[in-house]
């Protein structure tokens, strides 16, 4: 029996490494934003409410009530990203988010007062970051993907996306464990230095996205919604004309009403509200 789960084993690591090579090109510089993007957020969000309490003399309650703004802000322009990503395409949608983005975490790491913190985790943060945080890396490789090859995909999506936010926990350690260091001619904190990797982050990925993220798609014969033209060669086709956008724009506005009216989504919603403040409790 041993001996049968160790073929088994390997039958599944070769067949998987066959459909690792199905994987059009343009699956690397997603995967590479996934990462940047993880580290980030977990990279922030590890030592957020310190940063504000020890960096810019907020108390515990002023702290969570400013992130607690910045996160419903979040949820509203999540909602509106998630709709405007087929419409706006995942390439100049990432491209915004991360330039404000880039500008938000800029002003957090360089800020030393109160109103500049609010300028960035009210202004900016929310408006850049929830764009980021909408699956808007998953919908690229939704159309960079088959059937055949999809699960494979996100599974490693997934484990880059854990992977950076590992690597943000050992880069924390370490710069705690180095403390203080002076640049541009005042002390940074191990707080402040880890924000400024994260900043880092967001740059690195804008570099990404504005150099090989592109809004292509991989048809699929088994998916005739997100391929409505046959392609059998599995080539990446352009992005649909503008006509065709507000086409799509018009379907998703119709696919959401629909959602809208069913029972399960009105449970799913309530049961997403009970368990709400439990998930904050335990993610904060």
């Amino acid at each position: 029996s041993h001996v049968g789960l160790t073929c088994m084993r390997c039958n599944l690591l070769v067949e998987s490494v066959r459909t690792a090579r199905t994987l059009p090109l343009q699956v690397i510089p997603v995967l590479l934003c996934t990462f940047f993007n993880s580290f980030r957020s977990f990279g922030f969000r590890f030592i957020q409410y310190a940063y504000l309490t020890n960096e810019f003399g907020l108390s515990d309650v002023d702290a969570g009530y400013y992130l607690g703004i910045e996160a419903w802000l979040k949820t509203v322009f999540g909602l509106i990203g998630a709709i405007a990503v087929d419409h706006v395409g995942v390439r100049r949608l990432a491209l915004l988010a991360l330039t404000v983005a880039a500008v938000g975490r800029g002003i957090l790491t360089f800020a030393t007062t109160r109103a500049w913190l609010l300028i960035s985790i009210v202004g900016f943060t929310p408006t850049g970051e929830a764009l980021l945080s909408t699956g808007l890396y998953r919908v690229a490789l939704r159309k960079l993907t088959t059937s055949r090859n999809r699960a494979l995909a996100f599974a490693i999506e997934y484990a880059t996306f854990n992977l950076s936010g590992a690597f943000a926990d050992m880069v924390i350690d370490g710069l705690r464990s180095h403390g203080d260091v002076s640049a541009f001619g005042r002390s940074w904190s191990p707080l402040r230095q880890m924000t400024a990797c994260t900043w880092l982050a967001v740059l690195l990925a804008w570099c990404v996205a504005a150099a090989f993220l592109s809004d292509v798609r991989v048809e699929d014969p088994d998916d005739e919604d997100l391929n409505p033209s046959p392609n059998p060669d599995g080539d990446p086709t352009p992005t649909p004309t503008p006509a065709t956008r507000r086409a799509s724009w018009v379907a998703a506005c119709k696919s959401s009403v629909s959602v809208v009216r069913l029972r399960a989504f009105w449970r799913a919603l309530a049961f997403t509200a009970a368990v709400f403040l439990i998930s904050k409790q335990w993610g904060d």
